[in-house]
């Protein structure tokens, strides 16, 4: 009933486009805008970082000192007009913004090479920022994400047990020490079989301390493997558009 309603409802209503306004019939971005997303086609195994040339199989980054976590999967470049999506996902609560973002990580992760992990869980916020948010992006992707590929998802598991300062504007040492210990996970004994393997979810990731910090919680209370998923990520500053 729910599928016919939303067909009818589209048919009467159509849809238009969260960049540019045209009718996008029943979907959030028409045809250009959404052929036009730039999408990672090929990055670095460990990280996610976009790489220029196809023989590379790890940015440099990684070959010098990899992440703690063991695989990356980044479905979008972060520049225009993904940056736009993001921001006005997390700070507008344009939930459909938030749609295109979690169809374009699914898609990413339905097409990489890894193995699915037995849980999922969100990049957390502090209580807070949670409260003057209103929700944590991080936790509705990976929401869609557990149901797309029935994975079971734990909000709580993971925490933020300390308030920290926004990370934009930060450079990647301001980053780093930002988040020194704010995380701490706690994982059921009840639970550790489905926790070997971990897949973390975020919106964003530009240097990846929040998730290193993540991680090495994670590690800590007995995870064995951890996969980072994010709808974007960042690229060098030499891979920008002029």
């Amino acid at each position: 009933m729910n599928a016919i309603m939303e067909t009818i409802l589209n048919n009467l209503l159509p849809r238009h486009c969260v960049m540019c306004g045209c009718s996008s019939g029943s979907e959030n971005l028409c045809a250009a805008c959404a052929t036009g997303l730039p999408r990672v086609s090929h990055a670095c195994r460990q990280c996610g970082l976009p790489l220029l040339l196809p023989a590379d199989l790890f940015c440099s980054n990684c070959l010098t000192r990899s992440p703690p976590w063991d695989y990356a999967t980044a479905a979008l470049v972060y520049r225009f007009p993904v940056d736009q999506l993001v921001c006005q996902f997390k700070f507008g609560r344009n939930l459909a913004c938030g749609q295109i973002l979690s169809s374009e990580l699914v898609s990413a992760v339905r097409h990489g090479n890894g193995a699915l992990p037995g849980c999922i869980l969100p990049v957390p916020l502090h209580r807070l920022r949670h409260y003057t948010r209103a929700f944590n992006q991080a936790d509705i992707l990976a929401r869609v994400l557990g149901r797309e590929f029935a994975i079971p998802v734990f909000g709580s598991i993971l925490r933020r047990r300390r308030h920290t300062r926004a990370q934009s504007g930060l450079d990647a040492e301001a980053r780093k020490d930002n988040t020194k210990g704010a995380f701490e996970c706690r994982i059921p004994a009840d639970r550790q079989a489905v926790f070997r393997h971990v897949a973390l979810v975020d919106d964003v990731m530009t240097t990846g301390a929040t998730l290193a910090e993540c991680t090495n919680a994670l590690k800590k209370a007995g995870a064995e493997t951890v996969s980072v998923w994010v709808a974007a990520r960042a690229p060098q500053a030499d891979q920008l558009p002029e």
